[in-house]
């Protein structure tokens, strides 16, 4: 039998090991870049929506966060985000949202058409942190999960982009750019604010 001598760093190495992987396969560590995946436990005890059941026929009903109109599947899709998570307000889980907007400085929002909506755990233009940021990762995660289900074509949050079609890079969809419209260093142009999410036509 041999005996083995650990230093300091091998003995936390030898008994945090196992708990990282455990970490890892149960999805609880955070991912790159502050990603926190740890959410995604949280979905499951959430709600899942009622898939939409019309047809959806451009940009035709009211849009509850006071712009012009929805088309029916964003309204659906928001309904089922407040049936969720609680109509926004202060100190709600979402502080405040807002879906149509003219956008006239991004030409190819999904805004203007009625299929886009922000939903904002914290202040406009703050970074969020504590549960300002699990709200948000909860939400965003919620999204993701029941992404089918309620038409998501995209969602951007914490300056990652995500979509049905995309694979992910290192944990949550890839890094979002900004696309040449926004800065994505800033904590509204980069989304770190606020959850977007678009909807498929």
């Amino acid at each position: 039998m041999r005996t083995v001598l650990l230093g300091t760093g091998g003995l936390v190495a030898t008994l945090l090991l196992p708990l990282l992987l455990i970490g890892a396969l149960l999805g609880t560590l955070p991912g790159p870049a502050g990603i926190d995946d740890g959410t995604v436990a949280a979905v499951g005890n959430l709600a899942a929506p009622v898939p939409f059941p019309g047809d959806n026929s451009g940009c035709t009903v009211a849009d509850p966060t006071g712009g012009r109109c929805l088309t029916p599947a964003t309204r659906h899709a928001h309904d089922e985000v407040v049936r969720v998570f609680g109509a926004p307000g202060p100190g709600r889980p979402i502080r405040s949202a807002g879906c149509w907007d003219a956008h006239a400085w991004n030409p190819s929002s999904d805004h203007p058409r009625g299929r886009a909506c922000d939903y904002f755990p914290t202040a406009a233009g703050v970074f969020p942190s504590g549960q300002d940021l699990a709200n948000g990762w909860a939400l965003a995660d919620w999204l993701r999960a029941h992404a089918d289900t309620l038409r998501v074509k995209y969602l951007i949050w914490q300056g990652r982009f995500w979509s049905p079609t995309t694979p992910d890079r290192g944990g949550w969809g890839r890094p979002y750019t900004g696309g040449g419209v926004y800065d994505a260093t800033d904590a509204t142009g980069g989304h770190y604010d606020h959850v977007h999410v678009s909807y498929s036509a």
